[in-house]
């Protein structure tokens, strides 16, 4: 298959997907014939939520995905306030998360969840600090319903817009990151899923994410942008430090999935410049030796 030739000459990648926003029947045949080993169910899109997924739907995933060989990863619909500061929000986007790993355990995948954000409140520090302890709680129960139901979560950090946004998303940064999986200890079935492009938003630095927490990342959303917007360009298109990350996945043997959310560049393309600057960090890794 085309996909082994993709993943075989970088020694990382353990898989391979591309985010292109398609439904979940388009996305999978995009897959197949982008030669990828997995691909995206967006439940953010129109048809791809929750209510969308009949019986018939579900079972005809299952053949499909039988019959390609390729693995879902079901990515949860962001906008669920899982880290609202109001509780009644909170509880009610934990109940329909709970539908999303339902779904996600029938077709075999593991479930990315956000922290959601709070919108314009009065009173900023104490909203943030609330909403950050409402996420670690919404969490913890996810990561209890998703266990009996053989599923693991993937924790995804969303962008830290500082400046300029009227709102304010949960989970985004070093701080976040350590308040949470500090807590977390006692769910072996909840991991990270890091997006490195919306690490890179307001001076964030991926690399150092992936070298703290290499031992819990599952998978790094790969792309570019221009450290204020999430502008979703390809791996040189930006000024995230890729050389960087790829040094830090040398330094601490990261293995797992790729994904990219690259609107101009095919995966297999951006895999192929990654896989440039992960065999320079090798050289630079042995010449310091």
């Amino acid at each position: 298959m085309e996909s082994k030739l993709i993943t075989g000459a970088v020694p990382f990648c353990t898989g391979v997907a591309h985010q292109k926003y398609l439904s979940a029947e388009q996305g999978l045949q995009t897959a197949v014939e982008g030669g990828c080993t997995h691909w995206y169910i967006d439940g953010s899109l129109f048809g791809e939520m929750v209510d969308d997924w009949t019986e018939a739907r579900i079972v005809s995933m299952q053949e499909q995905i039988q019959a390609s060989g390729v693995k879902p990863v079901f990515h949860g619909n962001f906008k669920a306030p899982l880290g609202s500061d109001v509780q009644a929000f909170r509880v009610a986007a934990v109940a329909y998360v709970k539908q999303e790993i339902d779904i996600a355990s029938r077709l075999g995948a593991p479930l990315i969840i956000h922290g959601g954000c709070i919108v314009e409140p009065k009173m900023v520090l104490k909203a943030k600090k609330v909403a950050l302890e409402h996420y670690l709680q919404s969490v913890q129960e996810l990561a209890r319903y998703a266990e009996a139901k053989g599923v693991d979560i993937y924790l995804e950090n969303l962008s830290n817009y500082v400046n300029y946004r009227p709102f304010h998303y949960i989970f985004t940064h070093e701080a976040e990151y350590a308040f949470v999986f500090e807590r977390l200890q006692a769910h072996p079935n909840v991991f990270f899923f890091l997006d490195a492009g919306h690490a890179n938003i307001e001076n964030g630095l991926p690399a150092e994410v992936v070298r703290k927490y290499h031992h819990l990342i599952k998978g790094i959303s790969f792309s570019n942008n221009n450290g204020v917007q999430d502008q979703h360009f390809g791996i040189h298109d930006g000024n995230c430090d890729y050389a960087d990350v790829m040094q830090a996945v040398v330094e601490t043997n990261w293995k797992g999935l790729v994904a990219f959310e690259t609107r101009n560049q095919s995966a297999k393309a951006a895999l192929a410049e990654l896989a440039v600057m992960y065999r320079e960090s090798l050289t630079t890794e042995i010449a310091v030796a």
